[in-house]
């Protein structure tokens, strides 16, 4: 039983921002796109799978430069693992696709190269025109994927080449976009965090140009500040809070972090950190990652436990927030976050975007629901700005200040697998940090990107105009026979686009072996060897093809007199 867990899954089909390397000018793309991530698995290159994960690099044509310039990418690996390997334990039976972590309990992905599952990513902001070099990298020019991107609205294009190469490279190219330092205060993850019950205090934090992020519990959050556009960075946050329902103390996020709980991934990157934990009281597959990137940020919390009552996700401001504006889907005129009661104007069913802006910075917010049980009527969004509030403010201070967010307002059936049939609940909130004194239409405008997510489209340098999807499979972007009908002698061509073993064999239309044509290591390129079938008898046989990337595919040939 696996499902995938990726803060990208609903809102990382975009891109991000633009790369400047040191002492180095380069020329923009028209995309519009600087903050938005592109992500792609190791099944939208086969060219460059089971190629080793040091070995893929990343360019981008500047005419200005006339030359092909590295840009940062990360290659960030996924296995199915149990969650008992997550928490340190015996295997449950009950696996989830996730990112992998040899600082973690999950352990280092079983399949050490670049595999279908792997996600590769970088920004849009990064791409650049189509390029007029052929190859960056000398001596000899590898294998290399060309991702094309494309605006769906506006048309506009821009290009990224990926790399397969053949000595240790630096995907960071001199970069390092997101710092995140994961800070357990009882000591190495492994040897003291205690997955059987908290609280195991932390100090860490998230930096990059435009915000700060501060964490100081497995699901205690308790800092933000904004510095996109020359902002202060001051603390606006009191707490992220989760409840089952406003002023219902029972569960939150402080009684998330003292129950049992274990990390899933903390990493550090140059394109994006990731930050995944499980365990929620009676939830222990109850789930979420963030996943930070320099302009924003997606947090994906997956809902995995009995029959409730109810959940709310929101965040709840501190007063260092004060004198900013909160708008929503239902009401854009805007309310004054000053402490002072207003009056939201509320409309029902799902908000899909949200935020606040102001002299501290901007925050605005998209939400998604994934359910197979939840209408829409059953969805609600909570705002309270009130520095005396009559509810009770169960974790943080005693303040609400623009407290706003998602709020299920109404029974959750069983989501959890360890019960029996279960069913889905996911909330996925993407962040984008802006900055300061936004008109009031910027939570609009961050929905409206999302909702038209760049196309990409991927394509591979090689000599052949169509590669058949049982050749891609196999490892192989060509297999062919000359001449077809063969007399005496066989011409076995093939090209290859991973190293790896190459075994090619004949059979009869009985299915018999009756010779080998090809068993060795071939490295990359084209290859044609000639082989004797004169002691064959004339009639249909058919050649038979495993190439390094799995799989097989065969090819009719015809041997005549």
């Amino acid at each position: 039983m696996s499902r995938l867990i990726t803060a990208a899954v609903l809102c990382l089909l975009t891109a991000s921002a633009v790369l400047s390397p040191p002492d180095t000018l380069l020329a923009a793309n028209t995309l519009g796109r600087d903050s938005e991530p592109v992500i792609l698995k190791g099944s939208d290159i086969p060219c460059i799978v089971h190629w080793p994960v040091w070995a893929i690099l990343a360019y981008r044509y500047d005419e200005i430069l006339d030359e092909m310039v590295q840009i940062p990418i990360q290659v960030d690996e996924m296995a199915d693992v149990d969650f008992g390997t997550i928490y340190g334990i015996d295997p449950t039976g009950f696996t989830v696709l996730t990112y992998t972590d040899t600082a973690t309990f999950t352990g280092p992905d079983p399949d050490t190269l670049f595999d279908y599952n792997d996600e590769l990513v970088f920004m849009a902001g990064d791409a650049g025109p189509k390029s007029q070099i052929s190859c960056p990298i000398t001596p000899g020019c590898p294998w290399y994927a060309v991702i094309r991107l494309e605006h769906p609205l506006t048309g506009d294009s821009a290009f990224v080449y990926i790399y397969a190469v053949y000595e240790p490279g630096h995907q960071s190219a001199g970069e390092n976009r997101v710092s995140y330092t994961f800070d357990l205060l009882s000591g190495e993850y492994k040897a003291t965090y205690n997955t059987e019950a908290g609280p195991n205090p932390e100090n860490s934090t998230v930096t990059t140009s435009a915000y700060s992020v501060h964490f100081s519990d497995r699901w205690i959050r308790d800092g933000t500040g904004v510095t996109a556009g020359g902002a202060a960075g001051t603390d606006i946050l009191d707490r992220h809070k989760n409840l089952f329902a406003p002023g219902d103390c029972a569960r939150s996020e402080d009684t998330f972090s003292a129950g049992e709980g274990a990390f899933i991934v903390n990493r550090d990157g140059p394109v994006r950190s990731i930050r995944g934990y499980v365990g929620a009281n009676s939830g222990p597959t109850t789930y979420r990652i963030h996943t930070f990137y320099e302009e924003r940020e997606d947090i994906l919390t997956a809902l995995r436990v009995h029959p409730i009552s109810g959940i709310m996700d929101f965040f709840d401001y501190s007063p260092e927030a004060s004198g900013m504006t909160y708008v929503c889907e239902s009401d854009q005129s805007g309310a004054a976050i000053d402490g002072d009661p207003d009056v939201v104007t509320t409309l029902p069913g799902f908000y899909r975007y949200e935020g606040v802006t102001g002299a501290q910075g901007t925050m605005a917010y998209r939400h998604f629901i994934e359910s197979d049980f939840a209408p829409a009527t059953d969805e609600t969004f909570y705002y309270l700005d009130d520095d005396e509030p009559s509810v009770t403010q169960c974790t943080g201070d005693g303040y609400a200040y623009g407290s706003s967010g998602l709020w299920h307002n109404a029974a959750i059936p069983n989501t959890d697998p360890y019960a029996g049939d279960y069913h889905i609940f996911e909330h996925t909130r993407c962040i984008r940090y802006l900055p300061p004194d936004q008109p009031l239409d910027f939570a609009s405008d961050w929905f409206d990107e999302l909702e038209h997510p760049l196309l990409f489209s991927v394509s591979k340098e090689s000599r052949v105009d169509a590669v058949p999807e049982s050749l891609e499979r196999t490892g192989l972007l060509m297999l062919d026979a000359w001449p077809n009908p063969a007399g005496r002698r066989l011409s076995v061509r093939f090209s290859t686009c991973v190293r790896g073993r190459v075994e090619i064999t004949l059979y009869d239309v009985a299915g018999r072996r009756v010779m080998g044509l090809v068993d060795d290591i071939y490295g990359l390129g084209d290859f044609s060897l000639k082989r004797d079938v004169s002691m064959l008898a004339p009639g249909v046989y058919f050649m038979k093809a495993a190439g390094p990337g799995g799989g097989s595919v065969s090819k009719r040939v015809v041997i005549t007199r």
